[in-house]
């Protein structure tokens, strides 16, 4: 398998993980607001007390492990293009496709960092 073919089965790979888990996440919030919706229209006295118990704003790790994934996996990707052989053009291409991983991992660690910062100095987001 020529190496464009293999960098490029790499990053559709890792682009279909990201979408199924997002699409994961949008099936269970989807889920949570069906149960809201209906616990409503069973007990709207109760609606007050469900939201404000629902919209406590509570600290997720998620970004924070997907940060990390993405970081390891452009690393993994500039090292096997390294390693691989000869240094040519198609390095370069190896390189090229391990720069999303890794900037969109940075990306999202910053993210992270930045609202940890804010909730202990609290600031809101």
């Amino acid at each position: 398998m020529p190496a464009t073919e293999m960098i490029v089965t790499i990053a559709t790979v890792s682009a279909l993980a990201v979408a199924f888990v997002h699409l994961l996440r949008l099936i269970g919030t989807a889920i949570a607001h069906r149960t809201i919706r209906q616990a409503i229209e069973r007990d709207p006295s109760s609606a007050e007390r469900l939201l404000e118990r629902l919209a406590k704003d509570e600290p997720t790790d998620g970004d924070d492990r997907l940060a990390v994934v993405l970081v390891a996996l452009g690393l993994a990707m500039i090292g096997a293009s390294l390693l691989a052989g000869e240094v040519g053009d198609w390095t370069r291409y190896g390189i090229g496709g391990a720069l999303f991983p890794l900037i969109i991992g940075a990306a999202l660690w910053l993210r992270h960092f930045a609202i940890r910062r804010a909730r202990r100095h609290g600031e809101p987001k």
